[in-house]
């Protein structure tokens, strides 16, 4: 099953040329191939203010830094444990604490500064 018809209204129907350099089109693909999209739409989406998708490094790196916190959680639930059992925190406790506070953050927010978690 093919996806649905467009409304008149959203069809595209006009076309623009225009001419570029070599040197031009080739960061321009670069621009668009980094945030995985078309030239095209990478150059409809830039003119008219509409916002850009994740870039792709920055979704690998992402995933790279959510793994990382999964095993700094994996440690802290290892002190917790620890400490329930009756022993003191160890004294890295409170730089756990703030590291794993600045990856969240990280994680929270896109390149742009955009919240991702609304």
């Amino acid at each position: 099953m093919g996806r649905p018809r467009k409304s008149p209204d959203e069809l595209r129907d006009g076309y623009y040329q225009f001419r570029l350099t070599s040197q031009e089109r080739a960061e321009l693909e670069r621009r668009a191939n980094a945030f995985g999209l078309p030239l095209s739409d990478y150059i409809r989406r830039q003119t008219l203010g509409r916002p850009l998708p994740t870039r792709r490094a920055g979704e690998a790196n992402r995933a790279k830094l959510a793994t990382a916190l999964l095993r700094i959680g994996v440690n802290l639930n290892q002190i917790a444990k620890h400490m329930n059992a009756g022993r003191s925190a160890p004294y890295h406790l409170p730089d756990l604490i703030n590291e794993i506070r600045g990856h969240v953050t990280r994680l929270t927010f896109d390149e742009s500064g955009r919240n991702r978690s609304r």
